[in-house]
């Protein structure tokens, strides 16, 4: 490696740890291994959970997974394994697991949850408090389903006549579910077909699973 691009990349690692810590804690780490496409293990010992996004489920505890887990896990392992990363504390800094939630950036400014959600790996999820980075991360998502990416480009979201989305908590559920049943009439917004729901910033329903739909 040449001394100008020693230099280049230390300076654009100055320049992302001062916006970053402009913000709310930043701290570096080293990724020791990857548990799936939004779930990472690092030096400390600490699970770390991607802050806002879901990337499909891998097969475990007997369960096939969900489609393309396993692509986005690879794809995590390219981007994280072995490597420094710099972790953005979120808002809410842990989960109901225990586990560590941040915004994941390499050193040289690649924002890890952009990567998969661009490439169609993963997809936004409304979680609040940790909101800082919803609205980038919902415009890279259109931009994925638009061009089909990963797995907007299969046949994974029909299976029911239409679904039933919540306004406030936005998630979409399957019609028979009965926490959409119970959403007032205030928030209730029908959709088509799941791809609608994720365009508009909505994701899937823990209890009654709506997706994947055809095709698992």
């Amino acid at each position: 490696m040449t001394r100008y691009k020693i230099f280049l990349q230390a300076f654009l690692l100055f320049l992302l740890l001062s916006g970053l810590s402009c913000a709310r804690k930043v701290e570096r780490h080293y990724v020791r291994w990857v548990i799936d496409g939004d779930t990472v293990v690092i030096e400390t010992g600490d699970h770390v959970r991607y802050a806002s996004i879901n990337a499909p489920e891998i097969p475990h505890e007997g369960e096939p997974g969900e489609p393309f887990g396993l692509v986005a896990k690879r794809l995590n392992n390219r981007l994280v394994k072995g490597k420094a990363v710099l972790l953005e504390i979120a808002e809410e800094p842990r989960d109901r697991f225990g586990r560590l939630l941040a915004y994941v950036f390499l050193p040289d400014g690649t924002f890890v949850q952009e990567e998969l959600v661009g490439q169609g790996l993963a997809f936004v999820c409304y979680l609040p408090p940790n909101l800082k980075y919803y609205a980038r991360l919902l415009e890279t998502e259109r931009r994925a389903i638009k061009a089909g990416r990963g797995l907007w480009g299969e046949d994974l979201f029909r299976g029911e006549p239409y679904y039933l989305g919540n306004r406030r908590s936005r998630r979409f559920h399957r019609p028979g579910c009965p926490y959409g049943r119970r959403t007032s009439l205030r928030n209730r917004v029908i959709f088509k077909d799941m791809k609608q729901a994720f365009f508009e910033g909505y994701c899937p329903c823990k209890k009654c699973r709506p997706w994947p739909g055809r095709g698992r």
